[in-house]
């Protein structure tokens, strides 16, 4: 597997994707600090609660504000890192030299895992430098101890994050063409992310929405005590959607016929 990973590493480092998701989730914090700025300029208040990052402090929420974000330029990153070693026929040279499939499927998560690591720690350290800079770094209300809430806060979002990851890591081995599985991906982030509003308002469907990252993601203030509490909870069902989705892919990924 190490032989897999160091080949993952010399083609990523050749590939203009790597630098293009980078790029994006670099920009989008400078991005939205300059758009903030206007905004107050002619008069808008910022209000944590709506705008999630208002200062340096709440920069740590940087992945909550632009979740859907991350999750889109990630989706697109592994359907195409993966649908080209189906469609140029890469695969075949792989697993001609004996390595196994579930070490290949294994070492396309460890790489998509640690591309969103890379990439939101950029954006995350940006968006704190960038926000303190220009309404200086302020704090969390109701926040008593920062730098352990920081780092809670940032491993529990990197987590839900990663959680989609890994599905779109099995969808894209399940349809082995980068188009077809970006299309796949897209409507899954929509259908659990938006959809699970909608069913938010039911009484007997609410908590079942929580099954699903997307809506500890989308609808929770990582900032307020009451979401905060939920931080543990948040980590088991990423972990449990990251080994459940993991299994079907390598499963499913055994038995398909590669042409």
């Amino acid at each position: 597997m190490l032989n897999l990973l160091t080949a993952e590493k010399i083609k990523l480092a050749r590939s203009k994707k790597l630098w293009i998701v980078l790029g994006i989730l670099s920009l989008l914090p400078i991005f939205q600090v300059v758009n903030t700025k206007i905004s107050v300029h002619y008069g808008t208040k910022l209000n944590q609660t709506i705008d999630t990052v208002i200062n340096g402090a709440t920069g740590i929420l940087m992945m909550e504000k632009n979740g859907l974000t991350v999750l889109l330029v990630m989706s697109a990153f592994i359907s195409f890192i993966i649908g080209e070693e189906f469609q140029k026929g890469t695969i075949r040279n792989v697993l001609s030299l004996g390595r196994s499939r579930t070490h290949f499927y294994l070492t396309k998560l460890v790489v998509a895992a640690w591309i969103t690591l890379v990439g939101v720690i950029l954006m995350t350290a940006i968006g704190i430098i960038g926000y303190s800079a220009v309404f200086g770094i302020g704090e969390v209300v109701e926040i008593n101890n920062y730098l352990w809430f920081a780092i809670k806060a940032f491993i529990t979002l990197y987590f839900l994050i990663l959680a989609n990851v890994s599905i779109y890591v099995m969808i894209s081995f399940l349809t082995k063409n980068s188009a077809v599985s970006l299309i796949w991906s897209f409507l899954y982030t929509i259908a659990t992310g938006f959809g699970a509003g909608i069913f938010q308002q039911t009484e007997h469907f609410k908590q079942v929405t929580y099954w699903f990252t997307e809506s500890f993601l989308f609808y929770s203030d990582f900032a307020k005590p009451v979401d905060i509490a939920k931080y543990p909870e948040m980590i088991l069902v990423s972990l449990i959607t990251i080994v459940i989705s993991s299994i079907i892919g390598i499963l499913l990924f055994k038995r398909t016929d590669i042409k």
